[in-house]
């Protein structure tokens, strides 16, 4: 078929200075339109991302405590916290200024953010509210938006008081030599009989069923996720007292009302978050404590 060849070959020599002239600005439209499809900063967010600098808030304690950032021994920081969708920054886990300038950004967004699908307002309310306490957000420029399932899920406690409840070591089990550590919530007018049905805020590894030998390995060399939860009372009574014939042991925390309601706002971001556990390090009291 050297006639259809031909034929084809002068069709392309005759399109390919058309091609090379559509190339370039084929590309500079892409590339113009991926820039523009990410929005500028508005003037305030670059107010408040300079407000944050100026008055170092990504090395304040307080910053570092609601990611769970530690020293790293030859300078910088690590998060112990190992779920990506805990981060708003890409490079969040090791750097607090990121993680920080990434997070006032999200605020003014509406998209849903982190393992429990919410804006960043509401998926991380305990960052949200220091951030406000130190940066004195106007309203006008950032609306508060409203997060009806974080209020629902705190009215639900009615908490009043937090115990630290310790449950002895059960030695039939390797996870428990120890034994554990967890925060029950208090209700108003809670009485012995009733304290049964308050919630705890519960920090354990999600171990599946039959590990066998592994178990132990695993749990020594952080093989294991761990996950806070609220739980039922008397479920970990059951548990504890009724099926492993453990003592258990309760200490009332002298918490006000603001101390409370921030504890209960950074266990809801912590629904986001979890751990590689470690039964002699990283454990329940290990977080908790």
């Amino acid at each position: 078929m050297p006639g259809l060849r031909s034929s084809a070959g002068a069709l392309f020599a005759s399109l390919l200075p058309i091609v090379s002239i559509l190339f370039p600005l084929v590309v500079i439209f892409l590339l113009a339109t991926s820039v523009s499809a990410e929005d500028p900063p508005t003037p305030y967010l670059t107010q408040l991302l300079q407000q944050a600098r100026q008055a170092r808030l990504a090395d304040a304690r307080e910053w570092h405590l609601l990611l769970h950032y530690r020293a790293n021994l030859f300078g910088g920081y690590t998060s112990e916290q190992d779920d990506t969708g805990f981060f708003l920054a890409p490079e969040g886990k090791t750097d607090p200024q990121a993680e920080l300038d990434a997070t006032l950004r999200q605020f003014f967004s509406p998209e849903l953010v982190g393992r429990s699908k919410q804006p960043a307002q509401c998926a991380f309310v305990a960052r949200y509210a220091w951030l406000v306490e130190q940066l004195r957000f106007d309203p006008i420029q950032l609306p508060p938006m409203p997060c009806e399932r974080f209020e629902r899920w705190i009215e639900e406690f009615h908490a009043r008081s937090i115990t630290l409840v310790f449950p002895s070591a059960f030695m039939n089990n390797p996870a428990s030599m120890f034994g554990h550590t967890f925060l029950r919530i208090d209700q108003e007018g809670q009485t012995a009989q009733t304290r049964l049905l308050a919630y705890t805020i519960n920090f354990a590894a999600d171990v599946p069923p039959d590990e066998g030998l592994a178990y132990p390995v695993r749990g020594i060399f952080g093989g294991y996720r761990g996950q806070f939860s609220t739980v039922p009372y008397y479920l970990k009574v059951q548990e504890y007292r009724d099926i492993e014939n453990r003592d258990i042991w309760e200490y009332r925390l002298s918490f006000d009302d603001r101390q409370i309601r921030r504890l209960l706002m950074h266990a809801w971001e912590l629904g986001n978050a979890s751990f590689d556990y470690f039964f002699f390090k990283e454990n329940c009291s290990y977080h908790l404590l």
